[in-house]
């Protein structure tokens, strides 16, 4: 599997997706640094540079994918990544969004990277966890026929087949009304 290539994009109808930069890193850490955008996800340090590092260190790798999700007019809005990859599966994780993103935006961000993953790249399924606290999302991805197999005390740890996916497509459309 080969990484997106930099200049290409994903199109949707309301955002598109294009591999992150080194140049997103201070809006990469301003969003996973807002008190509020924050609480669902895994802490992270506000440290520029840091950031910057982590970014050049995914760029070398060839089964990462970390997009920026960008509104029409390229405004950065949020980020969605591919990692973890082991075999036929991956996790599809640091979901994020900024204050403003419509509600088209942010479910458009992410059925592009799943029809990425599984249409493109060849996934057969994504295993991931939520946090059971972020209610909307825990929602969200049962719609798009996502499962919950195993818990712990803060998280579901959900999977979702390509099967699984290809069933619920239009459930997303519909949200998307295309």
């Amino acid at each position: 599997m080969a990484r997106l290539p930099q200049k290409e994009k994903l199109l949707g109808k309301f955002v598109n997706l294009r591999e992150i930069k080194v140049e997103d890193a201070q809006f990469v850490l301003d969003l996973r640094c807002n008190d509020k955008k924050s609480r669902f996800i895994h802490e992270t340090e506000y440290n520029l540079e840091k950031q910057i590092e982590y970014i050049k260190n995914y760029l070398k790798k060839e089964n990462e994918w970390y997009f920026i999700i960008e509104s029409k007019e390229h405004k950065p809005l949020g980020t969605i990544r591919i990692y973890d990859v082991e075999g036929d599966k991956y996790t599809g994780g640091s979901w994020i969004m900024a204050d403003g993103a419509t509600p088209q935006q942010v479910v458009e961000g992410d059925f592009l990277m799943k029809t990425y993953s599984f249409d493109v790249l060849g996934f057969k399924k994504n295993c991931f966890d939520v946090r059971k606290k972020n209610v909307k999302v825990v929602r969200f991805h049962k719609i798009c026929g996502a499962k919950i197999v195993d818990e712990n005390d803060i998280d579901y740890f959900f999977e979702l087949t390509k099967e699984d996916f290809d069933k619920n497509r239009e459930n997303i459309t519909k949200m998307l009304g295309v």
